[in-house]
């Protein structure tokens, strides 16, 4: 049998050997028929969604435990995103930040323009290398403690850098600026994945990376004028302040998520998955139903920032756990579409400089200019595609029997399309003498493409992985980083060697290729998730707390 959806012309590739698929759950009760019978009954006794979404079923099914962050109240959840979110605007705008004056800065150290580029690029090796490391300190000992390092890392390293006096001193603070940077790109996926429900994650990913773009883009734009009116040094004195803020914010705002804290929780089909799952937890978690509830924690308990080890397993073995997920196809579509992406896009603010010297002869601050157009394009996705992400795959839901299949997030994924068009275009408006206005029109493109299809992907993980993404994440952005601090030793002299046309016409070239990839994910996501369900022993990474209990049942 083949899933048919109203208007989606690809179908799905149906699996053989599962007739439940992890991932796959009821999600409406409200479904409109195409192709096969849904019995919509089966949601009578789950949890629904309140106000306009209280004919969402809810996924994963919260417990009965106030505790379970599920069930946190929305100021609390609001207060732990958004400082999350303000904190990322922090973590995108540090690696681009000096940009528009890497010219002026070859000739004040009398090196090459790339030279400069590869020392500030030192925070990507960093990045690169902790963020597998980071992965393993929130398993181990939690989100909580993890965020707080980083932020706290990231404000002393930019004191560090504004006091560097050459070179060397750079790389060595930008380095360690890395390892601050690392879970504000791959753990707030996870706290995500903790605190909201499938019908919730979708729109949440656009922020979080409608965040981390807005810094990417502001930081160029601000720093620029800092460069050309004062000194590089003073852009950091002046980032410091905020994410001095930023660190006080995180230990008020950002309590611990992980489940280990709480014994008791029993939540049922936390791995997005299928109805069968959410029934078979029900009837090994009513076993303890008679069990005492524990009180809810207090706002000051919630201020503890050690809480021991919450996993038995070493530290060595948790940080081997993600390198089994190489052997997953959605790690290397994440890689695809999510981080080669990010690497194109990057490579823009890096060789900023040298284009728009070498075409429109912009100082640094006309260059800083230019990331206006990356503003409107990022929120653009956000006002649009944000609130879309979410209603779009309830509404495809009821038109699929109220059944959701993670693969419907994949439709946003066309947006890519909107980066090929942005780099061709730029390369071939170059060619033609285009006015400075017309490279920014794509520079809006391509950053609408990255925020929506970007957030597709990571919240199309999530769904599929639950709280393994964490380590598929942390793979793909270690590889992104690597590739991204290798670029910095030759892009800009790329572009002065092949021209300005050529080298957008293989980043276009680059970014087709990337998109493609979400196609055959698409067709055969479903049969991709049950051969991950078929070798636990492979993929099992972190089991959630519904995989424990269906596991004990199993044994039973």
């Amino acid at each position: 049998m083949r899933v048919r959806v109203a208007n989606l012309r690809i179908r799905h590739a149906e699996d053989r050997y599962l007739e439940k698929v992890p991932g796959t759950g009821l999600l409406s009760d409200q479904g409109i028929v195409h192709g096969h019978e849904v019995a919509i009954d089966e949601a009578r006794h789950l949890k629904r969604g309140a106000g306009k979404y209280a004919h969402v079923v809810l996924i994963p099914q919260p417990s009965d435990d106030p505790a379970d962050p599920l069930n946190w109240p929305r100021w609390k959840k609001e207060a732990c995103f958004w400082t999350l979110a303000f904190a990322a605007s922090l973590d995108g705008a540090l690696s681009p930040m000096v940009g528009p004056g890497y010219v002026l800065l070859a000739k004040q150290f009398n090196v090459s323009v790339d030279n400069v580029t590869s020392s500030f690029g030192f925070i990507l090796l960093g990045l690169g290398i902790f963020m597998l490391a980071q992965n393993a300190l929130a398993v181990k000992y939690g989100h909580r403690i993890v965020y707080l390092f980083s932020v706290s890392l990231m404000f002393i390293s930019c004191i560090w850098c504004a006091l560097s006096p050459n070179l060397a001193s750079i790389r060595a603070s930008r380095f360690f600026q890395g390892f601050g940077m690392s879970a504000l790109q791959s753990l707030v996926a996870s706290t995500l994945e903790q605190i909201y429900c499938v019908h919730e994650r979708g729109s949440r990913s656009v922020i979080w990376s409608f965040s981390i773009m807005a810094g990417i883009t502001l930081g160029p734009l601000i720093c620029s004028y800092v460069i050309q009116n004062l000194s590089w040094e003073f852009g950091f004195w002046f980032v410091s302040i905020p994410l001095g803020l930023c660190v006080l914010m995180v230990f008020f705002f950002v309590p611990e998520v992980r489940l280990h804290l709480l014994p008791s929780l029993k939540r049922q089909g936390s791995d997005g998955g299928s109805m069968e799952k959410d029934m078979a937890a029900s009837e090994v978690g009513s076993v303890d139903s008679s069990s005492p509830r524990p009180a809810p924690p207090t706002y000051l308990s919630q201020l503890k920032i050690w809480h021991g080890a919450l996993s038995d397993e070493s530290i060595w073995k948790i940080f081997l756990r993600p390198f089994p997920f190489l052997l997953s196809p959605v790690t290397y579509f994440l890689f695809l579409t999510h981080g080669m992406q990010t690497v194109w896009l990057s490579l823009v603010p890096l060789c900023s400089s040298t284009i728009f010297t070498l075409e429109y002869n912009f100082d640094a601050a006309q260059i800083g200019l230019t990331n206006l157009g990356g503003i409107v394009g990022i929120v653009l996705a956000m006002l649009v595609v944000g609130p879309l992400n979410d209603w779009g795959i309830v509404w495809i839901s009821k038109r699929n029997g109220g059944i959701y299949e993670p693969e419907f997030r994949l439709a946003f994924m066309l947006s890519m399309l909107f980066g090929v068009f942005g780099y061709v275009g730029w390369a071939v408006g170059n060619d033609h003498h285009m006015p400075w206005i017309g490279a920014v029109a794509c520079i809006t493109m391509l950053n609408f493409s990255i925020v929506v299809s970007g957030s597709a992907a990571v919240t199309y993980l999530l769904d599929t992985h639950g709280t393994n993404a964490l380590h598929i994440l942390a793979l793909s952005n270690f590889a992104k980083n690597m590739v991204l601090y290798g670029s910095t030793f030759f892009a800009n002299g790329m572009v002065l060697s092949r021209g300005v046309k050529v080298s957008l016409l293989i980043l276009g070239a680059c970014q087709a290729f990337c998109w493609l990839a979400s196609v055959p994910m698409y067709v055969f996501g479903k049969r991709v998730r049950s051969f991950l369900a078929r070798h636990p022993h492979i993929f099992r990474g972190e089991l959630s707390e519904n995989d424990r209990l269906m596991h004990q049942a199993d044994k039973e």
